[in-house]
């Protein structure tokens, strides 16, 4: 009898915890559910290899599918938008009044720390995840889905009584903290409406573009990493009227080419349509095609090329960049 009264204990107190996790689950998605619009403030710290980046994260939502997603990163104030409105997905660099345009699913055919709806998706996908309750706070781990970063496996969101996460921690397979997002503010009550979304409100309006002198790249940046087989072979330096460029190539098992390019800001706006998916990988953020990957940083845009390459190794590529030429 003893033995019967101990396992119905048991049995009664694991239905009670499955009960309550759900619950936690179902309270976090039926917040992010009922939210017409909100405004996530924060900061992102990303660690690539034994490198850190860190980003001033800011994102806007409204429902309907709009999105305006705001990286800074806070060592060189390079600012980089990624907008989602009716038109499709537009990945936008105000200091150089340039912007790519593609149709995508982003951002719900990815993980994305900082935006509620992928953090739901990647919860409710994930029959095995942990739930835990501590003091005034909740904490979620799920699997995640990275599909051009193999390395990352699981994240740890934590949320407050509201059940708004606070923080997301991406581990990789070693369990070392990949991309840890410290989530300062999110605003629920701000109202915005669908001009807001509209690309022209992301444009650089007031770029410097009176100068006509060209762009200097002074210092070429080479990438430290590459693929086994495969090695430097020579360059090529194009000067034009308001731009620089230099053309690297590489040779062997798995051969590409890296364009870097200065140029001064565009006076109108250049929109680029192209087909391909939005990224952010160390401290890239760019479109990556099956068999390319753009991007810029620091006032250069960066484009490189390689029928023989994975997408992840496009991406470990430009993530390497450093401006020593130590791979040549």
């Amino acid at each position: 009898m003893k033995k019967f009264l101990v396992v119905l204990i048991s049995l009664l107190l694991l239905v009670g915890c499955g009960k309550k996790e759900s619950n936690i689950v179902e309270k976090f998605q039926s917040t992010v559910n009922s939210l017409n619009n909100y405004h996530l403030t924060g900061e992102m710290e990303i660690v690539n290899n034994e490198e850190k980046y860190n980003y001033k994260v800011d994102v806007v939502y409204k429902k309907g599918n709009y999105y305006k997603v705001s990286l800074v990163n806070k060592e060189n104030e390079h600012e980089q938008i990624i907008l989602k409105n009716e038109e499709g997905v537009y990945v936008v660099t105000p200091s150089l009044n340039k912007s790519f345009k593609f149709q995508s699913e982003w951002p719900t055919n990815s993980s994305q720390s900082y935006i509620l709806e992928t953090l739901v998706n990647d919860i409710l996908d994930d029959s095995e995840r942990s739930v835990k309750e501590e003091k005034d706070k909740y904490i979620i781990t799920s699997k995640v889905n990275y599909p051009n970063n193999s390395e990352l496996t699981e994240q740890v969101i934590t949320f407050n009584d509201k059940y708004l996460p606070t923080k997301v921690v991406v581990n990789n397979s070693k369990g070392l903290a990949q991309i840890t997002m410290n989530i300062t503010n999110i605003d629920v009550k701000s109202k915005y409406d669908k001009e807001y979304f509209a690309l022209n409100n992301s444009v650089c309006k007031d770029c410097k573009t009176e100068s006509t002198s060209a762009a200097s790249l002074e210092d070429i940046v080479y990438p430290m990493y590459l693929p086994t087989g495969t090695t430097y072979s020579g360059e090529e330096t194009i000067k034009e009227e308001g731009s620089e460029r230099v053309i690297l190539t590489y040779t062997g098992v798995k051969p590409f080419i890296l364009i870097e390019e200065a140029s001064n800001a565009s006076k109108e706006h250049e929109t680029t349509a192209v087909s391909g998916e939005v990224v952010q990988y160390g401290n890239v953020v760019g479109v990556l095609t099956e068999t390319s990957l753009n991007w810029s940083t620091a006032g250069r845009e960066y484009y490189i090329i390689g029928d023989s390459l994975s997408k992840e190794e496009l991406l470990q590529i430009a993530s390497s960049t450093a401006t020593v030429a130590l791979t040549k």
